[in-house]
């Protein structure tokens, strides 16, 4: 081969291969928590990327093939070994961004699922758990829990409760736990984690590929854009709280297959495991410091978590609707009820007092004596995340700052 068309061929070899090389960095980058790669919005770019991806390799791929067979076949040595080495490290990306960094790989979903009721098993009483309580057609409830520690590595849970498909879902990053139906459009549908978009973990549904982000349900890209998955109401709070309330519940169980990838995750759940991802920022209203977030209507409001565990009990309202937000004895478990009453703190962790009444409640909301006696105030829905989530799939919040 002369001079010149070795030049050629070496030159459409380096391109080809930088290209290849650009199509499957660029996958992983743009929908992986990679620095910077989560600050712009190039999920569409991520999203066409995506879908096009073997027309890209197999353009790239054609010409690298014809230059690498001449230079191969009709090259010096230097270029021979080049080419080679080229296709080495080509092949080498490949296989990590396909294999090994690939969010399904990396956060696979659990072999089997068993559960156990309160004082059996393997979670602990203080495990902050997501909780689930549906009622089938007879109207039999069923009551569920699933450890944060489990499911936040798994990302989400498929089960069956009370006879009704639910995916639990949560994103360690943002400190999310959602509970959806995987129904889309009437059908029972596959999700898998796909990657991230805005520190936020995406699914992919297997039927039209479109992406749908965790913190919201909602369909971000893809042919069913626009779209969001029912969510199914839940609790975040201890294990012995939950069983508490609900005595019949059971819990998930860990997969023992999963026992090294759950010990990563010892300390998340309480705030305090190390990381810039997703570890906690004790101050308040810094990027990952804990809020309680709370959604009434069209109206969403932010409070402090460290205000909140100081006080015990906090009375606002987020948009016309008067809110009550408790603190359980166990300092982690809290719920949040829609009422206007003027409770306080007490002596007892667990009992707050109407300031009007002198009527005694107990931190699930019941009214233990006092003119409502036998009562319990409605929840509303209240979310436990870091203030950096809140605020970017909540845009229009409010936040209680002191």
């Amino acid at each position: 081969m002369s001079a010149s068309r070795e030049r050629t061929a070496g030159w459409i070899f380096s391109f080809a291969l930088l290209a290849w090389l650009a199509v499957e960095v660029l996958r992983v980058y743009w929908i992986m928590p990679l620095p910077g790669s989560q600050r712009g919005n190039t999920i569409d770019a991520a999203y066409a990327l995506h879908r096009w991806i073997w027309v890209a390799r197999a353009l790239a791929g054609s010409a690298l093939l014809w230059a690498f067979v001449r230079l191969v076949r009709r090259g010096r040595w230097p270029a021979r070994i080049l080419a080679v080495l080229g296709v080495a490290v080509l092949s080498w990306v490949a296989y990590q961004a396909n294999g090994p960094m690939s969010a399904d790989v990396m956060f696979r979903q659990p072999g089997r699922l068993d559960f156990a009721g309160p004082g059996r098993g393997a979670v602990a009483p203080e495990a902050l758990v997501v909780g689930v309580v549906l009622t089938d057609g007879a109207g039999v409830s069923q009551a569920r829990a699933y450890p944060i520690q489990f499911i936040g590595y798994h990302h989400q849970v498929r089960d069956v409760v009370a006879g009704q498909p639910v995916m639990v879902t949560y994103c360690t990053v943002c400190r999310t736990g959602r509970v959806f139906s995987p129904r889309v459009d009437g059908s029972v549908e596959t999700f898998r984690l796909v990657g991230m978009d805005h520190w936020n973990a995406m699914f992919e549904d297997s039927r039209t590929g479109s992406w749908w982000r965790q913190a919201n349900g909602e369909a971000i890209t893809g042919p069913l854009e626009g779209q969001r998955l029912e969510e199914i109401p839940s609790q975040q709070m201890t294990w012995a709280a939950w069983s508490a309330l609900y005595p019949h519940s059971d819990v998930m169980q860990p997969d023992p297959q999963f026992a090294e990838a759950y010990a990563h995750m010892v300390g998340f759940a309480e705030g305090t495991k190390p990381g810039g991802l997703t570890g906690r920022d004790t101050a308040s209203w810094q990027r990952k410091s804990w809020v309680v977030g709370v959604v009434v209507g069209e109206s969403a409001r932010a409070f402090d978590w460290n205000e909140l565990v100081r006080d015990r009990v906090l009375t606002d309202r987020v948009g016309d609707q008067p809110v009550i937000l408790l603190l359980g004895a166990d300092g982690a478990s809290f719920r949040v009820f829609a009422s206007a009453l003027e409770l306080e703190r007490t002596d007892d962790p667990s009992r707050f007092r109407d300031r009007t009444t002198g009527g005694l409640w107990d931190e699930s909301g019941l009214a233990l004596d006092g003119p409502q006696a036998g009562t319990r105030l409605a929840t509303v829905p209240a979310y436990q995340e870091f203030w950096h989530s809140w605020q970017d799939f909540r845009p229009g919040t409010t936040a209680r700052r002191m």
